[in-house]
């Protein structure tokens, strides 16, 4: 008789309960998800900020009266 039915069986097996995370695998991986979303918010802001940066850099310089004086 073949192992084939064994060997897949046990393999399931181990797929469907190895799986599960220890408790400071759990906190390590919370943790790393709620730094990726900071690292994500500080980005965004990056972003804005340098859109505004450029914004006020491609405006033209208007020179007043009292500068001509």
């Amino acid at each position: 008789m073949s192992r084939y039915p064994a060997v897949l069986l046990s393999l399931l097996l181990l797929a469907l309960t190895g799986c599960s995370r220890s408790p400071k695998e759990q906190l390590a991986f919370q943790h790393a998800e709620e730094q990726y979303q900071i690292n994500q918010r500080a980005a965004e802001r990056f972003r804005q900020a340098r859109a505004a940066a450029a914004d006020e850099d491609a405006e033209p310089v208007r020179r007043s009266r009292e500068d001509d004086e």
